[in-house]
């Protein structure tokens, strides 16, 4: 089956990452790049259709792949289930109403929202979640280093290990930032950092840590556009890179 990939932040890192690595992969195309106006303006593709507006594309692509901010993604999300087109989600910070409207949107279409694309953190996640099941009485702390125009702080991958940890130790994550949160935060933005994090177990007379480096963008690109293959033949629903893997195995 051929999958044409509409991309909605063209312009950004993450689009242009995902546009470079489709070439790896037989049977698939990069048929469109959505971004605001002033950046595809001048902008010079290979074939590559570019607007401002999804829906005026609508018959040229299959899935979309969205790593764009909480406010220009939920539109994105909102054209879907008007396209009836199923959707790759990288973007992170999105607020608790946002998520809702995520879930509801999912009872239209296919959505897989992951935090981080890698292959080898969506496995690391479930080295966490069997950690945490052992060492309940060690206090924790996730500390994670992005580029300097990353927005949301804590990243949305150390949230989610965090949860995972909560999860396997069935204790509540509750207000990150509150004192009363069960595991501690600390981020960093560098110049150059693409991504790095640290989950640490502090006991009494030991640690154990887990470590993710992120080397260069490629990882979460291919991620990003095995997961749109994949999604391109499912229901409608709200799935996990978890989901994902599974189905894989």
């Amino acid at each position: 089956m051929k999958t044409n990939i509409a991309i909605n932040g063209y312009c950004g890192r993450m689009g242009a990452a995902i546009y470079e690595d489709s070439t790896n992969f037989k049977n698939l195309k990069i048929t469109v790049g959505c971004d605001v106006e002033e950046k595809i303006l001048n902008k010079k593709t290979d074939g590559v259709i570019l607007t401002s507006d999804l829906t005026s594309a609508k018959d040229l692509f299959d899935v979309v792949i969205d790593f764009t901010l909480p406010i220009p993604s939920i539109e994105a999300i909102y054209n879907c289930v008007t396209m009836n087109k199923p959707i790759v989600i990288g973007t992170t910070g999105y607020n608790n109403e946002q998520l809702n409207n995520i879930k509801e949107a999912s009872q239209t279409i296919p959505i897989l929202l992951a935090p981080n694309m890698s292959i080898g953190v969506n496995v690391s996640l479930s080295a966490l979640s069997m950690i945490a099941r052992s060492l309940k009485n060690y206090k924790v702390k996730i500390e994670e280093v992005h580029h300097k125009n990353k927005i949301d702080s804590p990243s949305g991958t150390a949230i989610k290990m965090a949860q995972v940890i909560c999860d396997a130790q069935d204790i509540e994550l509750g207000d990150i930032n509150s004192n009363n949160c069960p595991i501690t935060f600390e981020s960093k933005r560098e110049d150059t950092e693409i991504g790095t994090h640290e989950v640490i177990f502090q006991g009494e007379s030991d640690s154990v840590s887990l470590t993710h480096i992120a080397k260069n963008r490629s990882i979460f690109a291919n991620g990003a556009i095995a997961t749109a293959i994949w999604l391109q033949t499912q229901k409608p629903g709200l799935y996990s890179y978890q989901d994902y893997i599974k189905a894989k195995s």
